[in-house]
């Protein structure tokens, strides 16, 4: 800065014109902040700066919405293990910290409960051998939360591995050489074949009792800690027929009840006149298995609609219409407006926002698996389950 201003004043006393090529020359330059002729063309730059922002940042939200990301819950099930900072599940009345358990954090003998088509072995855990995640559990007081957004409070207490099949679970065999769902007699065989189960199993869970101090234990679908923020609950409310018809009537706009329809019309192409006859037409099939649900915000104002369109009572192993949709509404006025998450939850059981970011998490049960659905840090959809698998063919 000094030595330019010294070649100025050394030119002006020499010639002006080389001077004014001097000048010119430094005009450019933006270390010269004190010279009006550097000033005068900064606010050209600052409109021209922001014209592009506002076109670029406008399109990103059209671009990239929900439906995109939602179809990436593949690759999710490999996260499936749980993160105990934000939220658990709930068996019956126990609280489970990790749904794909490691046997050797297990000590002591197994206990065992064997009955026809039913089998369940636990084996008791230190907490100094859990991961530090569900370790941080230990003594906590937790906030058990139901459907309908009612609470309960209560402590975690002693760990235990968890291992339950139904179904032919024993490979005992009878004369004719058939499988037995009968328990093998024999104490030692039950034991070595639990043994065997413990160490080849993959979704052991690692449950957790309530230390109630002789109170009756919470039960629900989900629990979070008691010392974090508190989070956005949605409980669950009974829906009337109007409300079930208002929501038909959103959804029928929507791209994917068209989308379902020609699937259901490409369903029936093939089909001889006769069989086409004995299905549903697609308004039958709307009619009959079209479902709401109404979620409202425990203590807020927001109402959110949950739908689904799919086969009610689809049958395992036939040729029943597969096809589906859901969409998530949410209330805004008089109407009910589409939301941009979208992430596809079948048998939706309960509803909230963990961080308050706007961003909807949810326990999902159909009566086979119960999932809790979240995201982790870095905005990628984690999804944790757990069930009670059936040893057999279910058709």
């Amino acid at each position: 800065m000094a030595r330019t201003r010294d070649l100025v004043a050394l030119s002006a006393i020499l010639i002006a014109p080389l001077a004014a090529i001097l000048v010119s020359q430094a005009l450019p330059s933006p270390l010269v902040e004190d010279a009006t002729p550097v000033r005068a063309p900064e606010p050209a730059p600052a409109p021209v700066a922001e014209l592009p922002v506002a076109p670029v940042a406008a399109p990103e939200p059209v671009v990239a919405p929900a439906p995109v990301v939602a179809p990436a819950p593949a690759p999710v099930v490999a996260r499936a293990g749980g993160d105990p900072a934000q939220a658990v599940l709930m068996q019956q009345d126990a609280l489970v910290l990790h749904t794909h358990a490691d046997i050797a954090w297990a000590s002591g003998r197994p206990v065992i409960k064997a009955e026809p088509g039913h089998l369940l072995a636990t084996r008791s855990v230190r907490w100094d051998s859990v991961p530090e995640p569900q370790r941080g559990l230990a003594g906590a007081t937790m906030i058990v939360h139901t459907a309908d957004g009612g609470t309960c409070i209560t402590t975690v207490g002693a760990p235990r591995i968890h291992l339950e099949q139904t179904g032919d679970v024993f490979p005992e065999s009878d004369e004719d050489g058939y499988d037995n769902n009968e328990p093998p007699t024999s104490k030692a065989v039950l034991r070595d074949m639990v043994q065997k189960l413990f160490a080849e199993t993959g979704d052991l869970l690692l449950l957790a009792r309530q230390d109630t101090g002789g109170r009756k234990p919470c039960v629900g679908l989900w629990a979070r800690r008691a010392d974090l923020p508190s989070a956005t609950v949605f409980g669950r409310r009974p829906t009337s027929a109007a409300q079930t018809s208002e929501a038909l009537a959103a959804v029928r706009s929507q791209p994917e009840f068209a989308a379902l329809a020609a699937e259901y019309a490409a369903y029936l192409e093939p089909m001889d006149a006769d069989t086409r006859a004995a299905h549903a037409t697609w308004d039958e099939f709307v009619a009959t298995n079209f479902a709401a649900a109404t979620w409202h915000e425990v203590g807020g104002s927001r109402q959110i609609v949950s739908v689904e369109l799919e086969l009610v009572d689809r049958m395992p192993c036939s040729d029943d219409f597969y096809g589906g949709m859901t969409l998530l509404l949410e209330r805004r006025g008089d109407a009910l407006v589409r939301l941009d998450q979208q992430p596809n939850w079948h048998d939706l059981a309960a509803l909230m926002d963990l961080e308050g970011d706007g961003v909807l998490e949810a326990v999902t049960e159909d009566g086979f698996e119960t999932v809790l659905h979240t995201r982790d840090a870095d905005d990628t959809p984690r999804r944790d389950s757990y069930s009670v698998p059936y040893i057999g063919c279910p058709c």
